[in-house]
């Protein structure tokens, strides 16, 4: 045998050894060689969606940190320690108050009506189907005096009061001009009434004087506030109640809220306040649980959205995300606008309510969210709520900022049934006493008596006060 016949034999059996080799020993190896495939793709897509909310979200949905101990999550050395709680405060010292204790009892008087206001004050008009007749419901609380709002804080005596209410409906004038007659423009509001009316107060009475005004008190529901009426310089010296607040300083708000010189009121609605026996506590249990069904609705909105663009003015574009895809969500039900019917049944299913800013940053559907039980989400930079003083906002809303406002369903996916209860308690059992049927002249009072520096008063007189005992309530 040659060298070569030689080497090409030992090649062939080489060969067959290493076939034999791998035919009884290739799953010792290919199956090692796959799991660290498999390893570094998982670690390659790891990394990739380290930042990613949605691979955020779908991990803590496996891993909840609240069923965790504070020392498995605690990122120091040491371990932690609780502390006996503190004991509870006089509910003077506590934050928020206890509403139904006055922070002071003042007195206030409402001016009657006269034709010397301008005709419109004593002509009767059809009940308009507004958002805009807050001014209306809280006159007539006031004038009502089987009310405990009449009771508590009205005197038919002008030389008593701490504060004057002046009747003034003008949404009630230009609602009646614009959708009952059908007239554009101002409809000569200030020559027939908001000129008529100031003359009547400043003129006829001597209380505007004696203060310029710092002492009166009148309604500005609409989207624009005083800036309706060419007469507003003469009542510019008045506490405004309204619904704008607004901490932005814009031209294009300027005069339409005034930080401290207002006080930011809820908004009536037409579900809440023009339906007919429209009771949302009928619609749910006593603790605000939907009577049948359950609350399966992720969120809900109804309103101006499909037309919206991302840089349009109207809503700073929020809204335009609605439509963009929000829309699509299974559990999300958005319109533009629907059936009392089908609208009430919606709030008592769904959880959240989303209230994006529109022409101004407040919208009339929040209170509808608050009265049915649903947590609101507001996204409306700079809003200032009705009542900040005295309500606790954050414990009952969620709030989304518009540089956010693309991450919504990731915020909403990401609150923990345990924080979302909290919110929703929150909003049942502190949330709805700044609704207009229920606490609001107590929360407005309790502006005034910031206003007057009379926390702690009892009202007899204008010129006489005397403490308020602290177990007063109303």
């Amino acid at each position: 045998m040659n060298h070569n016949e030689f080497n090409a034999k030992a090649s062939s059996q080489v060969t067959a050894v290493l076939r034999s080799y791998w035919r009884a020993r290739r799953y010792m190896y290919i199956i090692p060689a796959g799991l660290a495939l498999w390893t570094l793709i998982l670690t390659i897509s790891h990394i990739s969606s380290y930042d990613d909310p949605e691979h955020t979200l779908e991990r803590k949905g496996r891993y909840d940190p609240m069923s965790t101990s504070t020392l498995e999550q605690n990122p120091t050395a040491y371990k932690p320690i609780l502390l006996n709680p503190l004991p509870p405060q006089e509910y003077t010292h506590q934050w928020p108050p206890n509403i139904r204790k006055p922070l002071c009892m003042p007195k206030i008087f409402v001016y009657p009506d006269s034709a010397k206001m301008g005709e419109f004050q004593v002509t009767e008009v059809p009940h308009m189907g507004t958002n805009y007749i807050a001014e209306q419901i809280l006159l007539a609380q006031l004038r009502d005096k089987s009310s405990s709002v009449y009771k508590n804080y009205v005197t038919e005596n002008p030389e008593e009061a701490d504060f004057f209410y002046i009747p003034f409906v003008g949404s009630k004038y230009l609602c009646d001009c614009w959708f009952t007659k059908g007239i554009k423009g101002d409809c000569d509001v200030d020559e027939l009434y908001a000129k008529p009316m100031m003359r009547h107060i400043r003129e006829d009475y001597p209380y505007w004087n004696r203060t310029w005004g710092r002492d009166h008190i009148m309604a500005h529901p609409m989207d624009s506030a005083s800036n309706y009426y060419k007469t507003k310089d003469v009542m510019a010296n008045a506490t405004f109640l309204t619904t704008i607040g607004d901490k932005r300083v814009t031209s294009g708000v300027d005069g339409r809220s005034r930080r401290y010189g207002d006080i930011v009121i809820p908004s009536a609605t037409a579900l809440l306040n023009l339906v007919e026996g429209m009771v949302p506590e009928s619609y749910l249990t006593a603790d605000g649980q939907p009577l049948k069904g359950k609350r399966d609705i992720l969120a809900l909105f109804g309103g101006r959205y499909q037309d919206v663009k991302p840089e349009d003015s109207y809503s700073a574009g929020i809204r335009s995300l609605l439509f963009n895809g929000l829309d699509q969500q299974p559990d999300y039900r958005f319109a533009p606008n629907w059936d009392n019917s089908v609208y009430t049944q919606l709030l008592t299913q769904s959880r959240y309510g989303l209230a994006p800013m529109g022409y101004t940053l407040d919208t009339t559907r929040i209170w509808e969210y608050i009265a049915f039980g649903v947590v609101p989400v507001i996204i409306a930079d700079g809003i200032i709520e009705p009542f900040e003083d005295d309500m606790d906002w954050d414990s009952f809303t969620v709030r989304v900022r518009r540089a956010d406002a693309h991450r919504l369903d990731v915020i909403l996916r990401s609150i923990s049934e345990k924080e979302y209860e909290r919110k929703r308690e929150a909003l049942w059992t502190h949330g709805r006493q700044a609704l207009l049927n229920k606490d609001a002249w107590n929360l407005i009072v309790r502006s005034l008596c910031r206003k007057g520096q009379l926390e702690g008063l009892r009202t007899i007189n204008h010129d006489h006060h005397i403490p308020l005992e602290s177990t007063a309530s109303v």
